[in-house]
């Protein structure tokens, strides 16, 4: 205060001092408070949701696309999330699952039928079909237990009947991670306040200006080689040693994040089945590997390509020896545990191998792969919150050659290939079945069966080796500064490879590429193929009415027609159509329910009525059912619209009395 107020404050009774000392601390949040507003009313900032309505379905809520913009403020591409929908009520006939983690939860490479939430959701619908079952994935690459956390309120609102979280592989750079180009620093309840904060106009302006002035200082994002990866742009600090501070903060992160998330479901009576992180331990070498600073690393460097030459040879011997002397002497770096557990392998000493692997992984010191503990944290965590722990890691493992995940499981350095998310989809699926959950599991789908019948078409599968070419094309697979693989398009020769590659480049999504996919193939008669197609189509898009028509199709060329009978219906709940209407009409004349067939016949000819198959099948069954007047005046109205229709002229010719 200047001396004039001191004078005032001084001179005035107790009370009046006590309002002026009121207002003056009120003054700078008041100025705040307006200012926030003033940002408001002027349009500045956003809100990201993490559901919101689907366009022109109302009926039906979706993963808001643009939620990942919460926690990226440097980066203008963000990750996407899959397209799920489920309904905006939810009824009593509703089990529903949300899938919480990050790019392997996502489904990385394949995504859609490739992702082992969709695996999950489309094994639960074949055991329940009674049952309206929804498996909700909101996992996105690139995003940590922070993000988890972030969102768990907002599932808890849509009324969950459980959730699933795979997620491990992201606390060092996935957004806000201690090792992240995104980090804020290194304590969870700094980032978390933020997190609660940054709907606030005031706080995103202020992240915005920090954003903008650190992309200027570290010529972070602006500078960057043109087309670097998400995995690229999202490392802030290569090198974190095993056991340091910082390896340790981010194990600190997760038990923080993962115990309030589980607190909180726990508390909101939400059951939580998690599953520990595998990755590809035998085929990945480590990405960085170096000594102890203390370590001579010119003579450590000799050391090792000494040893290499020695493996070279075939002397396998000699260069476990000096392996282990290696370690004894600086059990820091990777590379001699990996050439370790490569040597154990090499003569199927698996679990000898297997230890040597994970210790190699573990010393990686560019921190893409969980280390161990991350896996020890969610076992703590989850017997401390009452979640089920889903052993994912070693349902992998038992997959593998020698019980080691590697190539055989994966595409690279952690994402699953197709038969490695089957096998987590599985795991997960046995889990629920353990638990009781959904109802009776009568109807339970053998794993056989359900592998069999897997919707995974060749537009996911080509989409995903574009995307793996892509990713692996890129430091830190390729040295840095190295220029960019070319991408293999020899599969693009193909229908579904050009598809797949329209797909890759987001020159067309998804669902208009299984439509294009699914008319490829019945033009061609591979009418299995096609109905894959729209059963994916119609997994993802349940609300949209025309691919249950278009599998109704292809269900009376296999001669499925019950089957068909019951997609019409389907088709019809969602959309009154006249197609849907003659289509289930003919089907039942076909079986000879021809009572429950007129009135679809008839709103078929009220929507379209100069449909001749409608007005046909329509006379043949006020003929079936006696209704003789009725057959008469309706193919008369065929033969108005089409005089040489033969069959209407014989249908009319049999009637009694002509």
């Amino acid at each position: 205060m200047n001396k004039a107020q001191t004078k005032i404050v001084t001179g005035a009774t107790p009370l009046k001092r006590k309002v002026f000392v009121v207002m003056m601390l009120l003054l700078p949040i008041l100025f705040f408070a307006l200012l926030e507003v003033g940002l408001r009313l002027a349009g500045y900032g956003e809100h990201y949701p993490l559901f919101e309505p689907v366009p022109g379905y109302a009926s039906y809520k979706r993963p808001n696309e643009d939620v990942a913009r919460r926690y990226f403020a440097s980066i203008e591409k963000v990750p996407g999330i899959p397209f799920d929908s489920f309904r905006a009520v939810k009824d009593s006939n509703t089990f529903r699952i949300f899938v919480q983690g990050g790019s392997t939860a996502a489904g990385f490479p394949f995504y859609f039928s490739g992702s082992f939430p969709d695996m999950l959701e489309q094994r639960l619908l074949q055991s329940f079909p009674g049952r309206n079952i929804e498996v909700v994935n909101t996992a996105m690459a690139a995003v940590g237990s922070y993000t988890l956390a972030d969102l768990a309120d907002e599932i808890i609102a849509e009324e969950p009947d459980l959730v699933l979280i795979y997620a491990g592989h992201n606390e060092y750079y996935g957004a806000l991670g201690v090792g992240s180009s995104e980090s804020l620093g290194r304590s969870p309840v700094v980032v978390r306040a933020y997190l609660k904060l940054q709907n606030l106009r005031l706080v995103q302006g202020l992240r915005s200006l920090l954003s903008s002035a650190a992309a200027a200082f570290q010529g972070r994002e602006r500078g960057q080689r043109p087309g670097a990866t998400l995995m690229e742009r999202m490392v802030g600090r290569q090198r974190i040693p095993y056991d340091s501070r910082i390896f340790r903060d981010g194990l600190r992160q997760f038990r923080y994040n993962l115990g309030d998330i589980l607190e909180r479901y726990r508390d909101a009576g939400i059951p939580v089945l998690i599953g520990t992180v595998a990755s590809n331990v035998r085929d990945q070498p480590p990405f960085i590997s170096r000594p102890a600073a203390a370590t001579d690393i010119k003579r450590w460097q000799a050391r090792l390509a000494s040893t290499r030459d020695q493996i070279a040879r075939g002397d396998s011997s000699a260069a476990l020896r000096s392996l282990e002397e290696m370690i004894r002497t600086d059990s820091l770096a990777a590379d001699p545990f990996y050439l370790i557990g490569r040597l154990y392998d090499g003569r199927k000493q698996f679990a000898a191998a297997r230890r040597a692997y994970v210790m190699a992984k573990d010393r990686d010191e560019l921190r893409f792969r969980a280390p161990e503990a991350i896996n020890r944290i969610i076992r703590e965590t989850a017997s401390r919150f009452g979640a089920t722990v889903v052993e994912t890691e070693q349902a992998l493992a038992a997959v593998s050659a020698g019980g080691i995940p590697g190539s055989d499981v994966m595409t690279e350095h952690l994402h699953p290939n197709i038969d490695g998310y089957f096998n987590i989809a599985d795991s997960f699926y046995d889990a629920l079945r353990s638990g009781r959950f959904v109802g009776e599991w009568a109807g339970a789908i053998s794993r056989e069966t359900a592998r069999r019948e897997l919707l995974v078409t060749p537009i996911d599968s080509i989409a995903g080796l574009y995307r793996i070419q892509s990713l692996m094309s890129s430091w830190p697979f390729r040295p840095a500064g190295a220029a960019p693989l070319p991408l293999d398009t020899i599969a693009a020769s193909t229908e579904e490879g050009r598809l797949a590659l329209r797909v890759f480049e987001r020159e067309m999504r998804q669902l208009d590429a299984l439509d294009e996919l699914q008319k490829h193939y019945t033009r061609n008669g591979n009418y299995v193929g096609a109905l894959k197609a729209l059963l994916s189509i119609i997994q993802r898009y349940p609300f949209l009415p025309n691919p249950y028509l278009a599998a109704a199709n292809i269900m009376i060329a296999q001669g499925r027609y019950q089957e068909a009978i019951e997609y019409c219906e389907a088709s019809l709940d969602r959309l009154d159509s006249a197609d849907g209407r003659r289509m289930l009409g003919s089907l039942l004349v076909q079986a000879g329910r021809n009572a429950e067939a007129i009135p679809h016949l008839e709103r078929s000819v009220q929507i379209e009525p100069s449909s001749l198959q409608a007005l046909y099948n329509l006379a043949g069954a006020y003929a079936l059912t006696g209704q003789f007047v009725r057959a008469r005046e309706t193919g008369a109205r065929v033969l108005e619209l089409y005089p040489g229709h033969q069959d209407t002229r014989r249908l009319l010719a049999s009637l009694p009395g002509s």
